[in-house]
């Protein structure tokens, strides 16, 4: 018997609908997981032409990394790690990698939190180690994970909220405490980087932790504030996250001799699998709990070239056979 997926058969290529055949045999230590929908997140996408570096160069490949669904009695699930892609009417889980989530999250919603979530509870967790009380600085907060990190880092427990980029309007439907926009500045401009920065100094001595989407010219600036404010007089954890203004940035080494300032990174490799699973369970804990959203935009199956090249804001998402869990609210 076979089902339907979204493949792509070679790196790089376009994704297509495609019959595939169905799972049959289902081992003691995995489960069966009847798809519902599935978010294209950045990295689902990257990992599926071969682009990222968890990535591997099997072809064809079934795109998606995880998603919601039901298992044959009902039950109603987040899963990871499915054998040959998310991306498919039915795919076959480890048992480890399951979890069951709050029957009052839609399906689309559910599907899009765990990666923004994932991303900002594991850095602000596991790698800034965020303590109650502190000062956190998104760099980055218009996006689908940006805005996602604002809500995250009140939940769990910072007292002030910095959110930055590019467009104001956006930062200020955060929530944040204080939002400082860049959107009229070219910041590869030597007297537009001048102006964000000391629009930035305003605000960096009061800064604890970094969560940083965007890295490129944009953290050379807030890098740049940051060492020159505090000199040496805190400490400030700078967790780099994304890198949708740039892949590379030009950073003195006066500013890291000169400054308490601790760089790093979060993500598949910097956090362990156990955490990065508890990050994923926390999300939804606190989705049910807050009634988080994020943006969406449901598309079906037959819809994947547009959704493939669908802005990531709002969040694309693949829905199956939605009908089976909408039984069950």
């Amino acid at each position: 018997m076979n089902m339907r997926a979204i493949q792509i058969q070679a790196a790089g290529a376009k994704p297509t609908v495609t019959e595939i055949p169905a799972p049959t045999e289902v081992a003691a230590d995995q489960v069966r997981v009847h798809v519902a929908a599935s978010a294209l997140s950045n990295l689902a996408k990257r990992v599926a032409m071969g682009a990222h570096y968890s990535a591997d160069d099997v072809y064809p490949k079934t795109v998606g990394l995880d998603g919601v669904g039901t298992l044959d009695d009902g039950t109603y699930v987040y899963f990871d790690h499915p054998l040959g892609g998310a991306l498919a009417e039915e795919v076959i889980v480890p048992i480890a990698h399951v979890m069951e989530i709050p029957a009052s999250l839609d399906p689309v919603n559910a599907a899009a939190l765990p990666n923004p979530g994932m991303s900002s509870y594991a850095a602000l967790t596991y790698r800034a180690q965020l303590q109650a009380g502190e000062t956190v600085l998104i760099n980055g907060a218009t996006g689908v994970a940006g805005q996602l990190a604002v809500k995250m880092a009140y939940a769990l427990g910072a007292k002030k909220v910095i959110a930055t980029g590019r467009r104001a309007e956006a930062l200020n439907a955060t929530g944040a405490d204080i939002t400082i926009a860049s959107n009229q500045l070219d910041l590869t401009d030597a007297d537009s980087r001048a102006a964000y920065g000391a629009s930035l100094a305003t605000v960096a001595g009061e800064v604890d932790v970094v969560l940083d989407y965007l890295y490129g010219p944009s953290a050379e600036v807030l890098l740049t504030a940051l060492a020159q404010t505090t000199a040496g007089s805190h400490p400030v954890r700078y967790v780099e996250v994304g890198a949708m203004a740039g892949a590379t940035l030009n950073l003195p080494a006066s500013l890291l001799r000169s400054s308490k300032l601790s760089i790093m990174g979060s993500g598949l490799q910097a956090v362990d699998t156990v955490d990065l699973q508890t990050a994923v369970e926390q999300t939804y804990q606190l989705a049910g709990r807050y009634g988080w959203q994020v943006p969406t935009q449901a598309f079906e199956l037959s819809d994947i070239a547009t959704a493939w090249t669908a802005p990531n804001n709002p969040r694309a998402v693949i829905t199956f056979c939605l009908f089976r869990i909408n039984r069950f609210f």
